[in-house]
Protein backbone atom coordinates (compact mmCIF):
# COMPACT_ATOMS: atom_id res chain seq x y z
CA UNK A 1 0.00 0.00 0.00
CA UNK A 2 1.28 3.51 -1.12
CA UNK A 3 0.77 5.92 1.28
CA UNK A 4 1.01 9.75 0.08
CA UNK A 5 1.25 12.44 2.78
CA UNK A 6 0.48 16.73 1.67
CA UNK A 7 1.28 19.62 3.62
CA UNK A 8 -1.08 22.58 3.44
CA UNK A 9 -1.40 24.70 5.89
CA UNK A 10 -3.80 26.88 3.98
CA UNK A 11 -6.49 24.40 3.57
CA UNK A 12 -8.06 24.38 7.26
CA UNK A 13 -10.65 21.44 6.11
CA UNK A 14 -8.77 18.60 6.31
CA UNK A 15 -9.44 15.89 4.58
CA UNK A 16 -8.45 11.91 3.70
CA UNK A 17 -8.84 10.51 0.62
CA UNK A 18 -8.17 6.37 0.30
CA UNK A 19 -8.64 4.17 -2.84
CA UNK A 20 -8.95 0.63 -2.73
CA UNK A 21 -9.63 -1.88 -5.08
CA UNK A 22 -10.99 -4.16 -2.13
CA UNK A 23 -11.77 -3.37 1.34
CA UNK A 24 -9.45 -5.56 3.49
CA UNK A 25 -9.43 -4.99 7.42
CA UNK A 26 -6.35 -2.15 7.16
CA UNK A 27 -8.56 -0.47 4.91
CA UNK A 28 -11.42 -0.66 7.71
CA UNK A 29 -8.92 -0.23 10.45
CA UNK A 30 -7.63 3.18 8.92
CA UNK A 31 -11.21 4.64 7.98
CA UNK A 32 -12.18 3.35 11.50
CA UNK A 33 -8.66 5.81 12.72
CA UNK A 34 -9.93 8.48 10.62
CA UNK A 35 -13.62 8.35 11.64
CA UNK A 36 -12.48 7.65 15.65
CA UNK A 37 -14.46 4.92 15.46
CA UNK A 38 -11.54 2.37 17.22
CA UNK A 39 -13.60 -0.27 18.95
CA UNK A 40 -13.57 0.00 23.02
CA UNK A 41 -14.24 -2.58 25.38
CA UNK A 42 -16.32 -1.74 28.35
CA UNK A 43 -15.49 -3.54 32.11
CA UNK A 44 -14.66 -3.97 35.27
CA UNK A 45 -11.95 -5.11 36.98
CA UNK A 46 -12.62 -9.06 37.35
CA UNK A 47 -12.12 -9.33 41.13
CA UNK A 48 -14.99 -6.13 41.80
CA UNK A 49 -18.44 -6.80 41.92
CA UNK A 50 -20.15 -5.42 38.55
CA UNK A 51 -22.65 -3.10 39.85
CA UNK A 52 -19.90 -1.52 42.87
CA UNK A 53 -17.05 -1.78 40.60
CA UNK A 54 -15.36 1.20 38.56
CA UNK A 55 -16.41 0.74 34.43
CA UNK A 56 -13.09 0.70 32.65
CA UNK A 57 -12.66 1.35 28.82
CA UNK A 58 -10.35 -0.78 27.38
CA UNK A 59 -8.18 -0.39 23.78
CA UNK A 60 -8.36 -3.86 22.16
CA UNK A 61 -4.56 -3.49 21.45
CA UNK A 62 -3.64 -4.24 24.66
CA UNK A 63 -5.31 -7.09 24.96
CA UNK A 64 -3.80 -10.51 24.68
CA UNK A 65 -7.19 -12.26 24.48
CA UNK A 66 -10.74 -12.71 25.50
CA UNK A 67 -12.17 -16.07 27.22
CA UNK A 68 -15.36 -17.32 28.20
CA UNK A 69 -16.22 -19.56 31.65
CA UNK A 70 -19.25 -19.51 33.08
CA UNK A 71 -21.27 -17.47 30.91
CA UNK A 72 -19.39 -14.46 31.37
CA UNK A 73 -16.30 -12.32 29.25
CA UNK A 74 -13.14 -11.52 30.67
CA UNK A 75 -10.48 -9.78 29.16
CA UNK A 76 -6.76 -10.04 29.53
CA UNK A 77 -4.58 -7.83 29.81
CA UNK A 78 -1.11 -6.89 30.84
CA UNK A 79 -2.30 -4.84 33.47
CA UNK A 80 -5.16 -7.76 34.79
CA UNK A 81 -8.11 -8.88 33.97
CA UNK A 82 -11.07 -7.48 33.25
CA UNK A 83 -14.95 -8.45 32.75
CA UNK A 84 -16.48 -7.70 29.65
CA UNK A 85 -20.39 -6.78 29.49
CA UNK A 86 -20.33 -8.01 25.86
CA UNK A 87 -20.92 -11.75 23.96
CA UNK A 88 -17.93 -13.21 22.81
CA UNK A 89 -19.97 -13.44 19.17
CA UNK A 90 -19.92 -9.57 19.84
CA UNK A 91 -16.46 -8.86 20.20
CA UNK A 92 -15.55 -11.34 17.80
CA UNK A 93 -17.72 -9.14 14.83
CA UNK A 94 -16.31 -5.97 16.16
CA UNK A 95 -12.70 -6.76 16.40
CA UNK A 96 -12.05 -9.03 13.28
CA UNK A 97 -10.54 -6.06 11.35
CA UNK A 98 -8.67 -5.39 14.81
CA UNK A 99 -6.50 -8.85 14.74
CA UNK A 100 -9.09 -10.95 16.89
CA UNK A 101 -9.45 -14.46 15.33
CA UNK A 102 -12.03 -17.16 17.18
CA UNK A 103 -9.73 -20.35 18.24
CA UNK A 104 -11.98 -22.40 20.29
CA UNK A 105 -15.67 -22.29 21.78
CA UNK A 106 -14.78 -20.19 24.25
CA UNK A 107 -11.50 -17.81 22.66
CA UNK A 108 -10.31 -15.19 20.72
CA UNK A 109 -6.99 -14.14 20.56
CA UNK A 110 -5.25 -11.46 19.93
CA UNK A 111 -3.08 -12.44 16.80
CA UNK A 112 -0.59 -9.06 17.52
CA UNK A 113 0.19 -10.23 21.10
CA UNK A 114 1.40 -13.80 20.21
CA UNK A 115 5.13 -14.66 20.23
CA UNK A 116 5.41 -17.64 19.90
CA UNK A 117 2.91 -20.37 17.43
CA UNK A 118 3.88 -24.15 18.76
CA UNK A 119 2.35 -27.29 17.51
CA UNK A 120 1.19 -30.19 19.65
CA UNK A 121 0.06 -33.33 19.50
CA UNK A 122 -3.59 -34.17 18.03
CA UNK A 123 -3.34 -31.27 15.28
CA UNK A 124 -3.26 -28.78 18.54
CA UNK A 125 -1.23 -25.72 18.34
CA UNK A 126 -0.25 -23.25 21.40
CA UNK A 127 -0.26 -19.74 21.38
CA UNK A 128 1.38 -18.25 23.47
CA UNK A 129 2.08 -14.60 24.74
CA UNK A 130 4.61 -12.54 26.40
CA UNK A 131 2.93 -12.40 29.60
CA UNK A 132 3.59 -16.17 29.79
CA UNK A 133 0.15 -17.49 29.29
CA UNK A 134 -0.86 -19.93 26.62
CA UNK A 135 -3.83 -20.93 24.85
CA UNK A 136 -4.96 -23.74 22.39
CA UNK A 137 -5.60 -23.09 19.00
CA UNK A 138 -8.59 -25.99 18.92
CA UNK A 139 -8.39 -28.28 15.82
CA UNK A 140 -11.89 -27.29 14.74
CA UNK A 141 -10.87 -23.78 14.73
CA UNK A 142 -7.04 -24.13 12.98
CA UNK A 143 -8.38 -24.03 9.41
CA UNK A 144 -9.53 -20.68 10.07
CA UNK A 145 -6.76 -18.87 12.88
CA UNK A 146 -4.46 -20.34 9.60
CA UNK A 147 -6.67 -18.60 6.77
CA UNK A 148 -6.64 -15.33 9.10
CA UNK A 149 -3.03 -15.37 9.73
CA UNK A 150 -2.30 -15.46 6.02
CA UNK A 151 -4.96 -12.53 4.98
CA UNK A 152 -3.24 -10.93 7.55
CA UNK A 153 0.49 -11.38 6.63
CA UNK A 154 -0.77 -10.28 2.93
CA UNK A 155 -1.97 -7.20 4.38
CA UNK A 156 1.39 -6.36 6.59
Amino acid sequence: MKLNLYENKEDLNEHVDVYYSNMRPVIRQLIDTVNSERPKLKGRPADEDLDDGEEVILDPREVYYLDHIDRKLFAYTKDGVFRLMDTLTSCEEMLWNYGFVRVSKSNLINVYKIKQLKPDMNMKVYASFDNGERICVNRSYKKSFNDYLQKMRRMG
